[in-house]
């Protein structure tokens, strides 16, 4: 079987990557500032690498098969920036990819990615998509829809508001179309690419159904045996609370999360989706 080398292995979709390809008999090693978190096995070896730091990246890739950067940021912090992490670190990770002679090598951004945007964190997986796309021609750029999973931001925060009063406030007037994806199908997606001969260059990965924001929240309300009541709040206001929010422990909010809000969040047709791939959609108001 091979071996492949998971980048953000502990986290909300590298985990899970980790997992199926270990279920499917590779071998993998488990990339993470902290590897402490993960316990070594006969098929999973845990490895302290930073893609801040280019003297730890060449040896995670070390005779690997192929490579997956599922690192992502969400609030900066000191030097620990977008730049730093989703352009610089990316296209580092991407070029020591290429020097090392793997076969696949495989960068998660996110549908929404564009270079031009005002927001840092939107521009900054724009900005990295091109500089991996640079630096390893072959890489294959999967962009995600919003992923749900058991501990998901969004499905969390509207069955928690839920159950405490029926009233939910929607970004603007909750317009936005939303295509949701389990988690689980892009780390089978992902674990599926790294052995496929030859994969498209680009991805983008939705569920099964498009929703718009107030109609996903009655959904997932009604499938948690709550009652929502989803009313309208600015979306000035909500850059300013995001921008205080940002401030605590763990940011429930941030103010890229809510740029991300104003643009549609579906995907592009044109392009290969989970069903090329071979997976099937789960529908995520059922596996609620």
């Amino acid at each position: 079987m091979a071996l492949f080398t998971i980048f953000g292995g502990t986290g909300f979709l590298g985990s899970r990557i980790v997992r199926q390809l270990s279920a499917s008999g590779h071998r993998v090693r488990v990339v993470a500032r902290d590897p402490g978190q993960v316990e070594e096995t006969a098929k999973l070896t845990p490895v302290e690498a930073d893609i801040r730091r280019p003297e730890t990246i060449g040896p995670a890739l070390e005779g690997a098969d192929g490579a997956v950067n599922a690192v992502s940021l969400y609030v900066e912090q000191g030097a620990t920036t977008f730049e730093a992490i989703h352009v610089k670190g990316a296209a580092r990770l991407a070029q020591e990819a290429k020097a090392a002679g793997l076969s696949h090598f495989i960068h998660v951004s996110g549908i929404g990615a564009d270079a031009t945007s005002n927001d840092p964190f939107i521009r900054s997986r724009g900005r990295g998509e091109a500089s991996v796309r640079a630096a390893c021609p072959f890489a294959t750029l999967v962009r995600p829809s919003v992923m749900v999973g058991k501990d998901d931001a969004i499905r969390a925060t509207i069955l928690g508001v839920t159950r405490l009063q029926p009233f939910f406030p929607l970004f603007g007037q909750g317009e936005t179309r939303l295509q949701p994806v389990h988690r689980d199908d892009i780390a089978k997606a992902i674990a599926k690419l790294l052995t496929m001969k030859r994969p498209a260059p680009l991805y983008e990965l939705g569920g099964p159904q498009v929703y718009t924001y107030a109609d996903l929240v009655r959904r997932i309300a009604e499938a948690g045996s709550r009652r929502a009541w989803p009313f309208p709040l600015p979306f000035a206001v909500w850059q300013r609370l995001a921008a205080l929010a940002e401030r605590l422990p763990a940011a429930p909010l941030t103010r890229s999360q809510v740029a991300l809000m104003r643009k549609d969040n579906v995907a592009d047709q044109a392009l290969p989706g989970l069903t090329d791939i071979g997976v099937a959609p789960t529908d995520i108001i059922a596996a609620s």
